[in-house]
């Protein structure tokens, strides 16, 4: 692998199985997280995704002889939730909750990341991640529909916005491939797609060419490809799959892994 290429990819890809589409019982997402970890692309996997809810059940599996993942992250769609006992959760690194969901000071180095509004408004959504000390934007990029994916413009609006804002994201949903794809529910977004246009992005280039970028659905270069991508994850922290065989497998046919 490029160096160049290797550090945009090291540990890009948060294991997201227990959510859809894969949906994952926990036993399972366990078991294949663990593999991901310890196989020879284990340098792209991030975290582990567990929702707020399901801590106790991954506590049992544990129990029960699963491996316990190293980092962790906890998506809680609720203000209710007992964030004591989240905070208490060993291995945790990152905290997502949608914008309106009111969390307490984060322990030590746990990353916040707040949910923009699906399509809602750019700036204002912004605006207000940049209000709270240390929180990062998640945006989604996709879902179970086709009118569920953002158009490329409003996607470029969020990353030019972040930078001018001097905010990190991630991303979730819908990257499955490395380049943008249509099919019988429509388009959908490619994750180097999305890396090229973060780049570009953090080079300040206007939204119409971050645009652009994302609505390519041509291939580049591959020995064009670590310049197009360097400084990406300086925006792009992390992009939330629930399957990491599936771009790593589409990775390594590109002789990009």
């Amino acid at each position: 692998m490029p160096t160049s290429i290797g550090a945009v990819l090291a540990h890009l890809f948060d294991d997201a199985g227990l959510f859809p589409p894969a949906k994952l019982p926990m036993a399972e997402a366990l078991a294949a997280h663990r593999r991901a970890s310890s196989g020879p692309h284990s340098r792209v996997v991030g975290p582990f995704l567990c929702p707020a809810t399901r801590l106790a059940e991954l506590d049992a599996c544990v129990a029960s002889g699963a491996t316990r993942p190293s980092t962790i992250g906890v998506i809680g769609y609720d203000g209710r939730l007992d964030w004591r006992g989240v905070f208490a959760t060993r291995g945790l690194v990152q905290v997502e909750a949608p914008l309106g969901v009111t969390t307490p000071p984060l322990p030590g180095r746990v990353i916040r990341y707040v949910e923009l509004p699906h399509h809602g408004p750019v700036d204002a959504s912004l605006d207000a991640v940049a209000a709270m000390p240390g929180a990062r934007a998640k945006v989604r990029c996709g879902g179970p529909t086709w009118d569920t994916v953002p158009s490329v413009a409003w996607l470029a609006a969020v990353l030019v916005g972040a930078v001018d804002r001097g905010l990190m994201l991630k991303a979730t949903a819908g990257l499955h491939q490395p380049y943008r794809s249509s099919g019988p529910g429509g388009a959908h977004h490619g994750f180097v797609n999305l890396l090229v246009a973060a780049a570009l992005a953090r080079r300040r280039a206007p939204v119409a060419e971050v645009a652009a970028v994302l609505a390519t659905d041509e291939e580049f270069e591959a020995r064009k490809l670590p310049a197009a991508v360097n400084g990406a994850r300086g925006l792009v922290a992390s992009i939330g799959t629930c399957s990491i065989d599936e771009p790593v497998e589409a990775l390594v046919a590109r002789r990009l892994l």
